[in-house]
């Protein structure tokens, strides 16, 4: 089978785009969910009702909506793609297994968590629990990683026709929960207030507060928060340039002459100062956010976009 792109027709790119968009958002946004299972499992000893609360919530939500909706939607794209891509055949498929066991050990580790013993002292059900957790979370990760090198850096857009986009995106599919604030603090509202906290709100210290130790140690969270932070900004920004490079190649490939060219480039100049503008002002902000909460636990915290002579 030839590898080289297939031809689209002008105008099959608008629900492809849309379709890719959602997947990327999903990521995005779960990257956060599996950040925030990290810093509740690290409570279990300390605050083991807060953490159980945020991660029983946490947990139904990659239950519905991850395992109950994104995935089964990223099924239906595999299933067209797979016949089309033989390169690509046996990772979607190993993909989609990874969908099915993901499933399974995030409902395992919701019976777990109901199973654990009342708050005190660590026992073999709670190292337990927290080390499935872990490797949960590591898995995930991978996960996304290599969805994200198969699919969304593959160029595989161009091999489906638009009935086949039409197809895939026609099954109903709920809003992500993590979308809609109010849907959140109605129907997630522990994971909902832990998502909204500052890393020094949520980070256990077994210390007090006016411990050097422990003011390190909320520190060095923050920093890794940042870090994390950072890392997403940077391939949020990676989507976004190349759905960028997408629709100005489109613009300007679309147009009926070299003068009609000319005239898009207006537009074309428009999105790419707006995105330039971001790649500038969304990971300034994140390293000002860190920053302020690195320097918090010392008392010395400064609003982002503060200046001191």
């Amino acid at each position: 089978m030839s590898k080289s792109r297939p031809p689209r027709a002008a105008g099959e790119t608008r629900t492809a785009q849309a379709f890719m968009a959602r997947l990327r958002l999903d990521h995005a946004r779960l990257s956060r969910v599996l950040r925030e299972l990290e810093v509740q499992r690290t409570r279990l000893d300390t605050e083991p009702d807060e953490a159980r609360a945020v991660l029983g919530e946490a947990l139904h939500y990659l239950v519905e909506y991850l395992h109950g909706h994104h995935h089964p939607r990223e099924d239906l794209l595999y299933a067209r793609l797979a016949p089309l891509r033989a390169d690509l055949g046996e990772e979607l498929r190993e993909l989609g297994r990874e969908h099915d066991g993901g499933a399974r050990r995030a409902r395992q580790l919701v019976a777990a968590l109901r199973r654990l013993p009342p708050a005190g002292p660590a026992g073999r059900g709670s190292e337990r629990f927290a080390r499935d957790l872990r490797a949960y979370v590591d898995e995930t990760r991978q996960h996304m990683r290599r969805e994200e090198r198969a699919i969304f850096y593959a160029g595989v857009e161009p091999w489906l026709s638009e009935a086949d986009w039409q197809a895939v995106s026609a099954a109903a599919m709920p809003d992500d929960p993590l979308g809609d604030a109010a849907h959140l603090r109605r129907h997630y509202p522990h994971l909902a207030a832990a998502l909204a906290l500052p890393v020094r709100d949520v980070s256990s210290a077994v210390q007090p507060a006016d411990d050097v130790s422990a003011r390190q140690a909320r520190a060095m969270a923050a920093l890794r928060e940042g870090a994390d932070e950072l890392v997403e900004t940077y391939g949020e920004l990676l989507h976004e340039g190349l759905d960028l490079l997408r629709a100005n190649v489109e613009t300007l490939w679309g147009a009926p002459s070299p003068l009609g060219a000319v005239g898009a480039l207006p537009e074309v100049s428009r999105r790419s100062y707006q995105f330039a503008a971001r790649c500038i002002a969304l990971p300034s902000r994140v390293a000002l956010g860190c920053a302020s909460r690195m320097l918090s636990p010392f008392g010395a915290t400064a609003a982002p976009g503060d200046t001191k002579e």
